[in-house]
């Protein structure tokens, strides 16, 4: 009779395979929670480099929409570092802008093939900042931000791909506006202005809302007006760092207060659009969005607000203090929701 295996033994085999997948299953799993951490790392790393604000705003979401938020920032960061760049001609950041929104369609729209390639050539940027610096070393990371684009889940990549593009289409349009100006960037009516917040600021308020909602489903009942009241929140905040940073961009040659616009009138633009964040924060209220949610835009709100109050009493180009926007950050969990400031 042939030699045979005890059953015992063939009962063991069994037990023992099925003991080996499980430990790679946990491996796997171990290794991309360690790839996850890491990444969260190198993106928590960008936002203490690049942003006081969102620094301490971003962290106050959960871990999922904090990692997608973040990555989206930091994208449409680095647009905003080409645009902002002193070293860099008009014909130049317009390549740039280009070149971004192309990967970035690319990628959204390609094959895993195409996608891989694109990530993995994303163009990288050299020589528009100073060496060493936190916005270079943000632009150099560009590739592999777009390798974690392309690792998000596609319904949110595909309403950062749709908001950025609008975001670099509108850059692009006011940067070719104003190559005639002897500013590298010079805004002309307040009309323009607006369409300017709008293409910066205004649709990044439409795109984190789209996330809000995709997180919260009880929210699509409201999410058209959300997406209206967004339009005036992103106004609000980019109109706040217009006045604050008016005189030192100017220097720089971008001029975004049209000639002949009072400064006084701004601000009345700038406490328009505050009354929509804060009806934006009522509705998340009502609608018991998640309180990471509301924490994170009542501080950004709270912030612009006190920022503004600011200029208001000590003139433009002041800021608030670090202290100050720390008890400000300490009020965002307050009911009462008083500006400590």
């Amino acid at each position: 009779m042939a030699d045979s295996f005890p059953t015992a033994w063939i009962i063991n085999l069994g037990v023992l395979q099925r003991l080996l997948r499980g430990v790679d299953t946990v491996v796997q799993t171990l290794t991309a929670i360690d790839q996850q951490q890491d990444d969260d790392r190198f993106l928590d790393e960008l936002l203490q480099g690049t942003s006081r604000t969102f620094a301490l705003a971003i962290p106050l979401l959960t871990a999922q929409r904090r990692r997608q938020i973040g990555l989206s920032y930091l994208l449409f960061r680095v647009a905003d570092s080409i645009e902002d760049a002193p070293k860099g001609d008009a014909t130049t950041k317009i390549a740039l802008l280009t070149e971004m929104k192309t990967y970035l369609n690319r990628i959204a729209v390609g094959s895993p093939q195409e996608r891989e390639s694109s990530s993995n050539s994303a163009v990288c940027i050299r020589g528009l900042w100073p060496p060493e610096s936190p916005t270079e070393g943000l632009l150099l990371q560009l590739p592999r931000l777009m390798v974690l684009f392309d690792e998000l889940p596609p319904s949110v990549a595909h309403e950062i791909q749709r908001a950025l593009s609008s975001t670099l289409s509108g850059m692009i349009r006011v940067i070719d506006a104003s190559q005639s100006s002897r500013d590298q960037i010079q805004i002309q009516t307040v009309g323009d202005l607006r369409l300017y917040c709008y293409a910066v600021a205004g649709v990044v308020g439409e795109l984190l809302t789209d996330i809000f909602v995709m997180h919260h489903p009880l929210g699509v009942a409201v999410h058209n007006e959300l997406r209206q009241l967004s339009v005036g929140f992103g106004e609000f905040l980019q109109l706040t760092n217009i006045l604050k940073d008016a005189d030192r961009d100017a220097t720089s040659g971008r001029v975004f207060i049209p000639c002949g616009t009072s400064r006084e009138s701004i601000f009345q633009l700038a406490h328009a659009a505050q009354e929509d964040a804060l009806l934006y924060i009522r509705l998340l209220e009502k609608h018991n969005f998640p309180m990471d949610v509301q924490f994170f835009c009542r501080f950004i709100c709270f912030l612009a607000d006190g920022s503004l109050s600011r200029l208001r009493s000590h003139g433009v180009g002041s800021k608030l203090t670090r202290d100050e926007v720390l008890r400000i950050l300490a009020a965002v969990k307050l009911e009462s929701g008083v500006l400590p400031v």
